[in-house]
């Protein structure tokens, strides 16, 4: 019986770090926009556009 060496041991891999024990950032107090007064437009105040008066390019005479 000739004895023939079992091919040695690989190395294990090097442990993968979890991805769930990566600090992440704590999320802070996130400054919120404060709803200020926004100035709505008021209704009777907005221009429209009379009809009639919208200006047309006259063709001038040759």
């Amino acid at each position: 019986m000739i004895y023939i060496p079992e091919p040695p041991i690989p190395m294990p891999d090097p442990p993968i770090p979890n991805p769930g024990t990566v600090p992440q950032p704590i999320p802070g107090p996130v400054p919120e926009p404060i709803p200020g007064p926004v100035p709505e437009p008021v209704p009777g105040t907005i221009p429209q556009t009379v009809p009639g008066t919208i200006p047309q390019t006259i063709p001038e005479p040759v």
